[in-house]
């Protein structure tokens, strides 16, 4: 299932540097504001906006069929973003899985099975980025972090053509260099398995600028 249509993307490359776009992931009166897909097999997905008192307007996203089957991946793309070059920041809660509890976002997706996803997992405390290419994971990085049920967190990815950084509630994880897809996509959530995940707020603006080179030093 392809999955990028004719849309009018928001250009946050066009934005200031400290500028950010929200990324509807649910709409003010309780819809669903993406794209429904999957990846892998198992049961169809079905995403639904919830009540969440910390969600924007009141409302989370969350994938209400949980299902086990390995291989499964659901998924809600934002045909409203799109971009290679960003930085953003997704808020999520894990609140069950008896195999998974994961919250995850994708990003430069080119169809339902080719992207990039950085997930976090409260059954393992980790959190990994993986290259999705024609349905199947591989890993490119992961760094252990503790992830909480029924906590909020807030997971960032500055993505600057093949050079991809992950943090977790603030903190900086890893980075790594991979060149498979440094094409511009559609962002959005993800999940994994029977995890049921609430999905808050969805933040995408430029990436930050460079740091400046270091000044040598004077001569003495």
């Amino acid at each position: 299932m392809r999955f990028l249509l004719l849309l009018v993307p928001l250009l946050f490359t066009a934005l200031p540097a400290s500028a950010q776009l929200v990324v509807p992931l649910t709409t003010p009166d309780g819809r669903v504001g993406c794209t429904q897909g999957k990846t892998g097999i198992g049961r169809p997905p079905d995403w639904r906006a919830v009540a969440d008192p910390d969600g924007p307007d009141g409302w989370a996203l969350v994938e209400s069929e949980p299902d086990a089957t390995e291989q499964r991946f659901p998924l809600c793309i934002s045909e409203q973003a799109s971009g290679r070059d960003f930085d953003a920041t997704l808020r999520f809660k894990p609140i069950s899985g008896s195999r998974d509890q994961v919250g995850g976002f994708m990003f430069r997706a080119q169809s339902a099975s080719d992207y990039y996803v950085v997930r976090a997992n409260a059954r393992d405390n980790t959190v990994r980025l993986y290259r999705m290419d024609k349905g199947k994971r591989s890993q490119l990085g992961m760094k252990e972090a503790p992830v909480t049920l029924g906590q909020w967190h807030s997971l960032r990815v500055i993505a600057v053509n093949d050079r991809i950084e992950v943090a977790l509630d603030g903190k900086p994880l890893f980075g790594v260099n991979d060149r498979t897809l440094i094409q511009a996509g559609p962002v959005g959530v993800w999940s994994q398995g029977d995890s049921v995940t609430h999905y808050g707020s969805l933040l995408i603006g430029p990436p930050p600028p460079p740091s400046p080179a270091a000044a040598p030093a004077a001569p003495r």
